[in-house]
Parts: structure tokens; C-alpha cells; sequence
């Protein structure tokens, strides 16, 4: 018997969230969404780096964690699950998040392991992080 206080207290809560999330009135006088307010943090992208393992270049555990003799270990890191990233000349790590929609760049990028390539794709930056949604990627000439 003790369901139902517990799903009536569910139903209310979300209730209770959805009208939260509701931000204002359009001129139609319908409510919209928060996410309407929003606006995002993306901009258009031409880079040139190197395609590193995340953890190896940020953590520094592997030595510098980029060049040509950390080709293997990046191989294995990616293959392990670890992130990918394009490092600028600058030394700066941009995240290699996304390539299509719901899909990492895992296989995108791994043939270019501790290789200079260029990028063309969109950039989303907040609070200190990088993330790249790649678009197109060829080896730099």
C-alpha cells in the first residue's frame, strides 16, 4: 500500500519540474520552454593539430603524450575508450566530441593517430573546455 504515496509524490514532482521549466509567455500567450532562451556557445572552425589521446596529453603520464612515438599508446588508449583530441600549435586540446549526430570520433580519427590534420567543423566552448562536433578532417598538407 505504500506505491501509492510514493507515485503520487513522483507525478507531483514532475509536475511540479515541467512548470519550472517553463521560462515565460510568447506574444501567443502559450508558455516556452527554458531552452528557448538559450543561446549557444558554437562557432564555425578551421583548425590544424595533432590528433591525440586526451588522457596522455592532459595527464602528462606517458611523457609529452603526443609525436610520433606516442602513436602506439595513443592507439591503444583510443581503442580503450579514451577520448580523442586535436592539439593546435599553440599546445592548446580541443575535445573531439562528436562527428555525426550521437557518435563519437573515435573512427574518424584514430587513422590519423599522432598525425597533423585539418579540421572543419563546429567549436562549443564554455567554461574552459574545447569540445570539436567534426565535420570533415584530411591529413595537413
Amino acid at each position: 500500500m505504500r506505491k501509492a504515496p510514493t507515485a503520487l509524490f513522483i507525478v507531483l514532482l514532475l509536475w511540479f519540474a515541467a512548470g519550472k521549466m517553463m521560462a515565460g509567455d510568447d506574444q501567443s500567450g502559450h508558455a516556452k520552454p527554458l531552452y528557448a532562451a538559450i543561446k549557444p556557445h558554437v562557432t564555425k572552425v578551421d583548425l590544424t593539430g595533432e590528433v591525440v589521446d586526451s588522457w596522455c596529453f592532459s595527464s602528462g603520464v606517458m611523457g609529452p603524450g603526443r609525436g610520433p612515438r606516442h602513436k602506439a599508446c595513443g592507439l591503444a588508449c583510443a581503442m580503450g575508450g579514451v577520448t580523442l583530441g586535436i592539439v593546435d600549435d599553440n599546445n592548446i586540446l580541443y575535445i573531439a566530441a562528436k562527428h555525426q549526430g550521437y557518435s563519437g570520433c573515435k573512427e574518424l580519427l584514430t587513422p590519423f593517430m599522432a598525425q597533423r590534420v585539418h579540421i572543419k567543423g563546429w567549436l562549443a566552448e564554455s567554461g574552459g573546455c574545447k569540445l570539436l562536433k567534426i565535420a570533415s578532417v584530411e591529413a595537413a598538407k
